[in-house]
């Protein structure tokens, strides 16, 4: 073959090669955040990291308002949007960063509580979950692990066992106990599964996958990572990008939530994260334990009653659990009525 024959071949395949890219944009593996500009986990110190009275935690199934509303001026606000972006008094920091990963949009809410107790929980018939945050009265809060979608697992909500059905091995369980901390069984089996934990289980959630487990990430690998939980993943949708939603724990009563946005349409399947790239976002910002709760259209996350992501197609849907925070103080003598509970919009962030 002559030279001139190899470069017409050649040409043509480098061009393809360099237009791939742009044809084909998930043929470039999600590689990390590598180059993306994420923000850092910072440990707060609270003022109050000793409140007391502590407050009891309520019934899981009864909505009842926590003692303590927000105080109205612990919030601030983003100048250009309106939304809440951060809360703090001597109890609770939460602080929300937006990045932009993929194209898509991501949301790093960081939480320092003083008290275990101020991690709740709230089992409902369906609703709003925004309806529901400012029902309770909550600082932040997000959607569960949709407890009414299956009978099985061994399941605590504020220190009550609600449910123990063998889940013949196709979940991991995040349990979290006492002191705040996160323990996730990786595919439990029988009713005795538990039976090795010896803390006090304040809650546990049967969804998962767990995406980070003691400092390790749990895939290397996407289809390796589908294989290993739920046989093919049927069911669970762990290939497909999508909205997300990830709760981990940083440290000692630090936690971050991780949200993401999703597709806009049927035909913008590129935006949002599978599981596995939500698992290395997590790992990323340097969870210690990580753990996929409900995504899709049940992903919500809101600040003093506000929701802060978006939904490209479908509209929001109505949830059945939600894990809240509050704060452990009473607000200031001149602010003790509760804060003017916004109207249910999607959020400033989404105008």
């Amino acid at each position: 073959m002559t030279k001139k024959r190899i470069l017409l071949w050649l040409i043509p395949t480098l061009i393809l090669l360099l237009l791939v890219p742009f044809i084909v944009p998930s043929a470039i593996p999600y590689a990390g955040a590598e180059g993306a500009d994420l923000p850092a986990y910072t440990p707060v110190e609270l003022a109050n990291p000793n409140p007391a009275p502590l407050l009891p935690l309520p019934s899981a199934k009864d909505a009842d308002p926590t003692p303590y509303a927000p105080h109205a001026d612990g919030f601030t606000y983003d100048d250009a949007t309106g939304a809440p972006v951060s809360y703090l008094d001597g109890t609770i920091s939460v602080r929300v960063d937006k990045r932009v990963v993929r194209d898509t949009n991501v949301f790093y809410t960081w939480i320092q509580i003083a008290d275990p107790s101020q991690m709740r929980t709230q089992i409902t018939r369906e609703t709003s979950p925004v309806k529901l945050a400012q029902r309770l009265r909550s600082v932040a809060a997000i959607n569960g692990d949709w407890y009414s979608g299956r009978a099985e697992g061994t399941i605590y909500r504020n220190s009550v066992q609600l449910r123990d059905k063998p889940c013949k091995g196709r979940y991991d369980l995040l349990i979290i106990d006492d002191e705040g901390d996160f323990h996730i069984l990786r595919r439990p089996d029988g009713t005795d599964a538990l039976a090795p934990y010896e803390g006090r289980i304040l809650h546990s959630f049967l969804f998962g996958p767990g995406l980070v487990i003691d400092g390790k990430l749990m895939t290397d690998d996407e289809d390796t990572f589908v294989r290993n939980q739920y046989g093919s993943g049927a069911g669970m949708g762990l290939q497909n990008r999508t909205q997300r939603q990830a709760i981990c724990q940083m440290g000692k009563l630090s936690y971050l939530i991780i949200t993401t946005e999703g597709p806009g349409s049927k035909q913008d399947k590129d935006h949002g994260f599978t599981a596995a790239e939500l698992a290395q976002l997590a790992y990323d910002a340097g969870a210690v334990n990580a753990y996929n709760m409900d995504g899709g259209n049940s992903a919500c996350l809101t600040l003093n009653g506000v929701k802060l992501n978006r939904f490209g197609k479908g509209g929001i849907r109505e949830i059945t659990d939600m894990i809240y925070f509050i704060t452990a103080e009473p607000a200031p003598a001149a602010a003790e009525a509760p804060a003017a509970a916004p109207t249910e919009t999607e959020g400033s962030a989404e105008q």
